[in-house]
């Protein structure tokens, strides 16, 4: 797959560029707002520039990756599949329901397979624990936080789809859907404001998916790097050490009747093959363009409708 790369970001240079290349794809071209401006990270030598229009109108890409700023995901990702190009787009996809619905129609229109970039659905220790046995699935608890971002980043302005709701809330939603396999309902939140910017600094809500199964989750980006998730079921209990950001090699742990690990205990380690999820998801998404599947937005759907319930939380006093 011939792919063409939608600005310079963090995560194209990091994380999409070598696991596309691990995954045997072609990056032909960065398309860029100044392309004759030069760059100076290495991973961009020898892959041609130019401006995003002309990078959508070329012949030779097949696929578009779009990392650009969450307030653009949409129009930029409607203008790469009426140009006939699939798209890769980072997560949130779109900031209400109102833009998935016009990404849907357009991916109706021109047949053009459209995916969000949740790497984590490719990694297997997500596997593991939708499988596992702890018997009938009860609570989920979920926190993700990084630090203060420098002024100027786009995370801190609100009209970006900015604050930590958008940014990582969204993981922590999708880590509930996985664990319990249903639809949730937002049943409260409360989002506590960053002083000196429009966007929250952290939130936290209660997700209730049915059946007696809630999840709990928090987000901040005015704390230290964390993460975690656990799932507590009738007999035993599953963790993951590092669900979302894992190294190459991660571990999760298991405590449950089933396996005779005591409850009250560390848990037993589950150790998972090492892998790169993001080399997963290309090649995933490769597959899927080849195959010509139809896009699937009920998870975005349910993603947006939640987070957005969140985001239009009013800041706690």
């Amino acid at each position: 797959m011939r792919f063409g790369i939608l600005g310079d970001a963090k995560i194209a240079r990091q994380m999409l560029v070598p696991a596309m290349r691990n995954a045997g794809a072609e990056i032909v071209c960065l398309g860029r707002r100044n392309p004759d401006q030069p760059v100076s990270d290495p991973v961009w030598q020898g892959i041609e520039q130019t401006t995003y229009d002309d990078m959508l109108a070329r012949q030779d890409i097949d696929a578009i990756y779009n990392p650009l700023p969450n307030h653009l995901h949409v129009s930029w990702t409607i203008k790469a599949m009426q140009a006939g190009k699939h798209v890769l787009c980072e997560k949130p996809m779109a900031l209400s329901l109102d833009e998935l619905d016009r990404l849907e129609a357009v991916h109706q229109q021109t047949g053009k397979y459209v995916y969000e970039a949740f790497m984590v659905r490719h990694h297997p220790q997500w596997n593991w624990l939708r499988q596992v046995d702890i018997g009938r699935r009860q609570l989920a608890q979920a926190q993700f936080s990084y630090p203060p971002q420098p002024d100027g980043n786009i995370r801190n302005f609100s009209n970006m789809g900015g604050g930590p709701v958008w940014d990582i809330g969204c993981y922590c939603v999708l880590a509930g859907m996985m664990a319990f396999d249903s639809t949730p309902r937002l049943i409260s939140a409360m989002r506590v404001a960053e002083s000196h910017l429009d966007v929250e600094k952290s939130a936290s809500a209660l997700l209730d998916f049915g059946n007696g199964q809630m999840l709990h989750f928090s987000v901040s980006s005015g704390v230290s790097l964390s993460q975690n998730f656990r799932l507590v079921g009738e007999t035993g209990w599953c963790a993951l050490d590092v669900p979302f950001n894992p190294p190459p090699v991660t571990k999760g742990r298991l405590a449950s009747q089933a396996v005779d690990v005591p409850l009250l205990s560390d848990g037993a380690e589950i150790l998972f093959e090492a892998c790169d999820h993001y080399e997963l998801m290309v090649t995933d998404f490769a597959n899927a363009c080849a195959e010509g599947r139809p896009a699937d937005f009920a998870p975005s759907r349910i993603l947006t409708d939640i987070l957005g319930q969140i985001v239009a939380t009013p800041f706690s006093a």
